[in-house]
């Protein structure tokens, strides 16, 4: 799995470069998001518009990058949400729960 990291505007933007986020994946995408963090960046942006496929393993890497967040007082948001993603975090309510927008750029201008 590839990500790719940059700083904009204050915040630290991952963009996920792979379709799926699953158990296969799960593993090497938790590592690299909580690096991120504990590097210090916690205003973080995580770009899903390359992600086609999110099962409960990928979602329960996002669940605890917010949580880890939340307890340093950071920020997540998600952005670039496709159908099932974005049909994913619907059904299971957590779309409450994630500050949502459409791209990266429309997260970093706040």
């Amino acid at each position: 799995m590839s990500i790719k990291v940059n700083e904009v505007n204050g915040y630290t933007v991952i963009t996920v470069e792979t379709e799926r986020l699953d158990v296969v994946n799960m593993k090497e995408m938790k590592e690299a998001m909580m690096e991120v963090v504990d590097n210090g960046y916690h205003k973080v942006v995580i770009d899903l518009s390359n992600v086609t496929f999110i099962d409960s393993s990928g979602l329960s890497v996002i669940i605890s990058l917010f949580k880890r967040l939340n307890a340093l007082e950071g920020e997540l948001i998600l952005c670039g949400l496709g159908e099932q993603p974005k049909e994913l975090l619907e059904i299971t309510q957590l779309i409450r729960l994630f500050k949502v927008v459409e791209t990266y750029e429309e997260a970093v201008r706040s």
